[in-house]
């Protein structure tokens, strides 16, 4: 057995080992070296402030490489953050229309939310992205470290508030940029997707000189990715792509219906609800424009009732071929570190990085709608004209660039106190985040004056009278016409973090009983942060200000933060040993926020030379995202909504019901204002985690060792977004007692009292105009949510050496999400949700290396998730989707699962099953092949996603990106390949 034997005595995997000490693993491997004893110079893994030599410790921590991450395919940190079983699925997605972060990527540990976990660069917190994560909160962007930079990463997936304070409630990402390098490196790599898109270059140069007494490192990085759109993915370009099951009865009978997708090109509809047919061969002179017809279908329980020709129009088929489904993104970025030893135990030390990235995005191009007038070119009433202003009429793709910089400075000084007993690291920190938003609008009263003319007055019945230039609404502009009424906007946006901090550790005495002395480690921090949102000022003004994203967030704020922490690691016994750390954290800013206390315990126990037993506990808090304390009036119009409370009265009255049961984009008079506003009044959320497992090296198997650990971790008081869907649902429940299952059922609501105070207040938050419709809609954050995740995590290493075929190495690694209970309200029941996510993700890695030569497969498992609709009522073949009821069933329980469809405005049984349609698993597997062909040159194949695999559109897709993105980030690229060209100047 190739074994490597620590000074403590525990004898640990060489794969576990070569993680975090690749050059002792090198040692320990070469011929002859089996059964060597090597001393291991103790190291500080995240999750403790004490230097250690054991690996592993009272939690489990993953490390890897940043040369293992490129050999797996991956070229960001975040796509390889992303792939690991500890990560849950995205929460925002940034292609989505209105996306405030297009070009930032947050990491979802246990699946408890972005902001719950940390980044560190060299153990010390990263400054906040500026713009807030779906225009609510904060967050920390994985997206903009450079590979090239990174030494080696440290994922600890459990609490750990005792040690860094905030947001470490699910865990720590702690990313160790390279420090000790001599000699010159270029690294070249190139490639792209094979179904194209993406198309990846990237420019590493690297580096290290030594002195007597000093050492310097820098690092040069440029690197390219090139956006995927739309049309990079024919099933995924236009409207039509949706699933079969969300076509309704007129889509089935005529063909898909565009206008009730919003994929509308160029229409007019009189004052009959009428369109008004355009003239002969209009659609064709526009790009991506086809002539359609339009129909309305209304039922009469399983049955078609009724037939309606609304006239024809042009349609956008292809309405997704400029959306963006991964970003873009160009990158030039700087690092240099150095040190100085002053020869008396004392040594200076600095470093500086900048990161400058554009990323390119884009969803739908400008959109200009009229509401209701009344047109004296023709004598009638114009219910509304819609115009999709097309890439050649603006004259450029009207592509959102997001140009970002990121800097971070620091210096320290650290050394020895009482004849070396005791160690000290004084550090100094600044860092600053830009974001610069380039964004094409347009002036929305100057379009109206191009195509409508100046008003010429009002009707009796209160409508603006036009004389409508119907030969430019019906031709295409040229780009000298749309510059009369362009705009390009810039929305700008800013973070920063200043800190100071001091470490103390060393030993302080030894048990008469035991070998090793008593560690103790100390910090000391303050910190002084803050935001500041500035859109464009004249995005304030909708009536002459549109930009793309229907977005007008503002605010701002600082925080300034204090924290004294102390651990101890204490040796029980030889065989014992216990941790306990303790946190308290004082911030002054807006919120009610004060005094933070945390503490935490662990427990090791090894029996006997290679087993493990280890066990851990700890409270945990997140002070008040400062978005949420700060954000102030911020708005954004709506358009694609559901409106519970109207489907309610047009259920109960057997109306038809698809204007405002179906998610359907409205004309620009239906839209309604959302306002976000924060609250001062916000508490920290509280928290707790515990872990138990074991680690073992299997006696008698030449390198393999097995662990296992469940655990667990919670949050109370969390802070909940009281969004417009719950708003709205809540407020049709709290007006009529129930609430919509489908486009023609009902079910009794349940969630809160009617007369209630919370239904006091969500009733205010609706605002009406006269005719029932929405009008504004408040939104914010309140102090109610709770969420509760418990799994195990699994993992196997196995390695062994060979004189005659090299050596192998293989690891399976296995994360099984057991429970996932949340509620929205401390008022509603505590729900478990788990499989509304992917439960369990395994991910696999072998390699082999002979000579000069290297190959490595890899793969991942994601489980299979719910589809949309699931439990929901299956379509009928023609289309009609019957409703989902909860009913009474005698006393006070609930029948379930019963599907209804309105006859003759009663509510009639179908007798039909529920759908349980779920994705499939999705595996991918990844491979490279590295060649050292001679000492200075080394050339690398690397193959992600072998097979080519993309995912599929389930039957119920409708919308944007019909295929399920909650089961893992890339199942639009398919198959990516890439060289890698590596050589040694010196």
């Amino acid at each position: 057995m190739n074994r490597i034997r620590l000074r403590r005595g525990m004898i640990v995997s060489s794969v576990a080992l070569a993680l975090i000490a690749p050059h002792v693993y090198a040692q320990s491997t070469a011929p002859g070296s089996a059964d060597k004893a090597v001393e291991l110079k103790e190291v500080t893994v995240t999750g403790s402030m004490i230097p250690r030599v054991e690996v592993e410790g009272p939690a489990p921590v993953i490390s890897i490489t940043g040369e293992q991450i490129k050999q797996q395919g991956f070229t960001t940190l975040w796509e390889f953050l992303d792939s690991l079983p500890q990560v849950g699925q995205q929460i925002s997605d940034s292609a989505a229309w209105g996306s405030s972060s297009v070009n930032a990527r947050s990491v979802n540990l246990r699946g408890l939310g972005p902001g719950f976990s940390l980044l560190m660069i060299d153990g010390h917190r990263i400054v906040d992205y500026p713009q807030p994560l779906n225009k609510q909160s904060n967050f920390q962007n994985y997206n903009n470290l450079p590979t090239g930079m990174i030494d080696h990463v440290e994922i600890l997936a459990s609490g750990a508030s005792s040690i860094y304070g905030s947001d470490a409630v699910a865990g720590v990402v702690n990313v160790i940029l390279k420090k000790n390098y001599q000699g010159d490196d270029l690294q070249v790599t190139g490639g792209g997707a094979t179904r194209g898109g993406r198309a990846y270059g990237d420019i590493n140069f690297f580096g290290g000189k030594s002195g007597s007494n000093w050492h310097v490192v820098y690092n040069l990085e440029k690197s390219n990715r090139t956006a995927l759109w739309g049309m990079d993915r024919p099933y995924q370009d236009s409207v039509s792509d949706a699933g079969y099951g969300a076509w309704g009865p007129a889509a089935r009978m005529f063909g898909y219906q565009y206008d009730a997708a919003g994929a509308v090109a160029l229409s007019a509809m009189n004052g009959n609800g009428q369109y008004i047919t355009p003239p002969a061969g209009t659609c064709g002179k526009f790009t991506n424009s086809q002539l359609s017809q339009s129909h309305t279908v209304t039922t009469n329980g399983t049955q078609i009732a009724s037939v309606t020709n609304n006239g024809y129009y042009c349609s956008q088929p292809a309405l997704f071929q400029n959306w963006v489904l991964t970003p873009g993104s160009r990158s030039n970025n700087g690092y240099v570190s150095g040190e100085y030893d002053f020869k008396n135990g004392l040594q200076l030390y600095g470093s500086a990085a900048l990161y400058r990235t554009v990323g390119i995005s884009n969803t739908q191009l400008n959109v200009f709608g009229t509401g209701q007038f009344y047109d004296q070119t023709t004598g009638q009433v114009i219910n509304q004209a819609i115009r999709q202003l097309t890439a050649q009429e603006i004259g450029t793709s009207a592509n959102t660039h997001d140009r970002e910089q990121n800097w971070n400075l620091q210096t320290g000084l650290r050394g020895t106190v009482f004849d070396g007993a005791f160690h000290w690291d004084l550090n100094l920190n600044s860092q600053k985040y830009t974001v610069r938003e380039d964004f094409t609008g347009y002036n929305a009263q100057a379009m109206n004056n191009f195509f409508l003319g100046k008003q010429q007055g009002t009707t009796a019945d209160g409508l603006p009278i036009y004389a409508m230039n119907w030969q430019q609404w019906w031709n295409p502009i040229t780009p000298q016409q749309y510059s009369q009424f362009a705009v390009n906007g810039e929305n700008t946006s800013s973070s920063w973090l200043d800190q100071a901090q001091l470490r103390l550790n060393g030993d302080l005495f030894k048990f008469p009983w035991v070998d090793e002395p008593m560690g103790w480690a100390s910090v000391l921090e303050a910190a002084h942060n803050g935001f500041k949102l500035s859109p464009d000022p004249r995005a304030a003004d909708p009536a002459t200000f549109q930009n793309p994203f229907g977005a007008y967030l503002t605010g701002g704020g600082t925080r300034q933060r204090y924290s004294l922490g102390t651990e101890f690691r204490v040796p029980l016994l030889n065989a014992v040993t216990w941790t306990i750390s303790g946190r308290l954290d004082k911030y002054n800013d807006a919120s009610s926020a004060d005094v933070a206390r945390t503490w935490g315990s662990g427990i090791e126990w090894r029996p006997y030379d290679g087993l493990l037993l280890r066990g851990s506990y700890g409270t945990n808090f997140k002070a008040p995202d400062m978005q949420a304390i700060y954000l102030t009036g911020s708005t954004s119009p709506v358009g694609d909504y559901i409106d519970p409370l109207q489907c309610v009265n047009a259920i109960k009255a057997g109306q038809n019901n698809n204007t405002w049961c179906n998610q359907v984009q409205r004309p620009t008079s239906q839209y309604y204002t959302l306002y976000t506003n924060g609250s001062r009044l916000l508490l920290p959320q509280t928290g707790h985690s515990w872990t138990y497992g074991f680690v073992w090296q299997v006696p008698g198997v030449q390198g393999l060792s097995v662990s296992a650990d469940y655990w667990h971790m919670g949050v109370d008081n969390a802070i909940q977004y009281l969004d417009q869907n719950t708003v709205l649902n809540d407020e049709a429940g709290c007006l009529t007692g129930v609430k919509p299952n489908g486009t023609s059922g009902l079910s009794p609501y349940t969630a809160h009292v009617p007369d209630s105070a919370y239904c006091q207040m969500v009733t205010q938050m609706v605002k009406r105009n006269a005719a029932g419709q929405i009008v504004s809609v408040q939104s914010g954050p309140i102090n109610e949510a709770s969420l509760y995740v418990g799994g195990i995590d699994a993992s196997l290493d196995y390695k062994f050496h060979t004189d005659t075929h090299g050596d192998f190495r293989a690891g399976i690694n296995y994360t099984d999400n057991l429970s996932y209970k949340q509620r929205v309200l401390a008022s509603d029941e505590l729900q478990n949700t788990r499989y509304q996510n992917v439960a369990s993700r395994v991910t696999w890695i072998g390699d082999w290396s002979k000579g000069p030569w290297n190959v490595s497969i890899s793969g991942v498992r994601e489980g299979s998730m719910r589809a949309p609709n699931y439990d929901g009522c299956n379509v009928l073949p023609n289309g009609i989707q019957p409703g989902m009821v909860t009913v009474p069933n005698g006393g006070e329980t609930l029948a379930t699962g019963i599907c209804q469809v309105t006859l003759d405005g009663n509510q009639v049984n179908v007798a039909d099953t529920t759908y349980k349609g779920r994705t499939p698993v999705w595996i991918t597997w990844n491979g490279s092949v590295g060649l050292q062909i001679n000492p200075e040159t080394h050339l690398k194949f690397t193959v992600s996603n072998i097979f080519n695999k993309v995912g599929s559109i389930p039957y119920y897709a409708g919308g944007f990106e019909f295929v399920t993105t909650g089961q893992t980030a890339d199942e639009y690229n398919g198959r990516e390949m890439f060289i890698t060209f590596d050589y040694k100047l010196d």
